[in-house]
């Protein structure tokens, strides 16, 4: 299977479909680009240890999307530590009006977002060098993103507590990650309590499941309730 190979590109339809994702070829297209634009950096930068056409596109494609049916179009995104792009960039792609800032703390990393992005052609998404911590520095980006995302976080409860600033009223943080244990949403919990945040916090964690994976997945979902 090559990358943007009528195969490859059917595995990620079919599987998102299964997400309840509806893609068009406009939306292979630019994700065989980023692939492919992926692999060629990944020869001299370290961007991912998933090299295999099929793994790319179900760890990586596939995966960045099992958010989007929570993201409504028109929404302000934050992606924490993007590394090759995801989830935001493959989001930011198929949801239509997303404005998106991809952010890592890797240079290497957002000089490849930078020329990914423009290789693309995409507009109303940019990346930048910097942490989440800084930006909740700048009193302008205080409860500026609909949604946060990060597929790169181990521990849950500092990205929300850097997040949680950064949110509009009903925002969300959306975390892509494997198995949560107890013990990690017990910390979250006793972490939002520490907050004092006031009125009824959503914690939800949603599982999820890709085509050809076994692994356990979960969305982990954070915010306050309508």
């Amino acid at each position: 299977m090559d990358i943007g190979s009528p195969e490859w590109s059917h595995l990620i339809v079919d599987g998102a479909a299964a997400l309840g994702v509806a893609l068009v070829p406009d939306h292979t297209h630019l994700f065989a680009r980023h692939a492919a634009e992926l692999l060629k950096w990944n020869a001299v930068t370290n961007l991912t240890a998933i090299t295999r056409p099929e793994d790319i596109a179900r760890h990586h494609f596939l995966d960045s999307l099992a958010p989007a049916r929570l993201i409504a179009p028109g929404s302000e995104l934050l992606d924490v530590g993007s590394g090759g792009g995801f989830p935001g960039l493959p989001l930011h792609v198929v949801i239509d009006g997303l404005r998106t800032t991809l952010i890592d703390a890797s240079r290497k990393k957002v000089s490849f977002l930078r020329h990914a992005l423009r290789a693309m052609g995409l507009s109303g998404i940019g990346a930048l060098h910097i942490r989440i911590e800084e930006i909740g520095r700048n009193s302008a980006a205080l409860r500026s993103y609909d949604v946060i995302t990060s597929r790169a976080v181990s521990a849950l409860a500092p990205l929300v507590r850097a997040a949680w600033p950064l949110l509009r009223p009903q925002g969300r943080v959306i975390a892509l990650k494997g198995h949560v244990s107890a013990a990690e949403m017990n910390a979250l919990r006793d972490t939002l309590a520490g907050m004092e945040l006031g009125g009824d916090i959503l914690l939800e964690p949603v599982g999820y499941s890709l085509p050809g994976v076994k692994s356990e997945r979960t969305l982990l979902i954070v915010g306050r309730k309508p």
